[in-house]
């Protein structure tokens, strides 16, 4: 299965490039006790799911490229659920040198540092695989949330396209999307997702995120630290580290997106061709 095109976490890679577990109550060398039945464990976590309206996090990235080039900057993350998804990235100072927007249908980016500025739909982060994969599902990850591919929200109900089974230290939650990508969601004993695990039948391509460092936020558990690995088809692989500072929810929330007018529109192509350039 032929992806040309980078995926959205691939994307947000590059973007970072340009402009620039506490550890979990059961870890994998201990043995959980008393595991609960499927419908028990099922209830405690849909109970247990992030819950939020709005959410704002100061950001520290830290991200690897095939390269071998590395880099680090400062940055904010916004989300208006279901509606946005605004990451503004800081290399120096607070000063803002990229901006990125994401809604259910458009992906919008402006570049200060170069003066430009794109906007497309959000289905051409996808790459030409027809994965089954939307805003909604990309909200959940950055989020902690589990989610059903190509799917807005999740109820109770819908836990059944889940296959579950038990582990010596928690759960693990599989199910499939409709082009046959792979996904599974593991969870410790305690009900928090702590990793989830996207791939192709072939295993060609990979993305796992990893969830550590859970704190209290507003008497939830959110995870302080968000890791992320992207193996491609070409054995390239990326790597991305989000530290979560900050965070304030449910707090009103306006997000706007100004571009100056001296600045000049790429396509989307344009953009992708600058940055694998590099």
């Amino acid at each position: 299965m032929t992806m040309q095109k980078p995926t959205v976490i691939c994307i947000l890679l590059i973007l970072l490039l340009n402009s620039c577990r506490v550890t979990k109550e059961i870890s994998a060398g201990e043995e959980a006790l008393n595991l609960k039945t499927e419908r028990e464990f099922f209830a405690a976590f849909y109970e247990n799911t992030f819950q939020y309206n709005t959410l704002s996090a100061r950001l520290q990235f830290e991200i690897a490229m095939p390269s071998g080039n590395s880099a680090s900057s400062r940055g904010q993350l916004r989300i208006i659920k279901d509606n946005r998804l605004q990451l503004s990235i800081q290399p120096m100072l607070g000063i803002e040198a990229i901006r990125a927007e994401l809604t259910p249908d458009s992906i919008k980016i402006v570049n200060r540092l170069n003066k430009w500025y794109m906007v497309d739909a959000f289905d051409n982060l996808k790459g030409n695989t027809a994965i089954d994969f939307n805003f909604s599902n990309l909200q959940s990850l950055f989020t902690n949330r589990l989610f059903l591919p190509g799917e807005t929200g999740l109820t109770a109900e819908q836990f059944n396209f889940f296959r579950w089974e038990q582990t010596q230290t928690g759960y693990i939650l599989r199910t499939n999307d409709r082009t046959g990508f792979q996904y599974a969601f593991s969870s410790d004993a305690n009900e928090k997702l702590y990793a989830t695990e996207i791939k192709d039948a072939d295993a060609l391509f990979s993305l796992q995120c990893d969830y550590l460092n859970f704190r209290a936020v507003d008497r939830q558990f959110f995870p302080m630290q968000l890791n992320i690995r992207l193996n491609t088809e070409s054995n390239a692989q990326y790597s991305l580290s989000l530290q979560f500072s900050q965070i304030e929810i449910d707090a009103p929330l306006s997000l706007s997106f100004p571009v100056p007018t001296n600045y000049r529109q790429v396509s989307f192509q344009q953009m992708l061709q600058s940055f694998t350039a590099q």
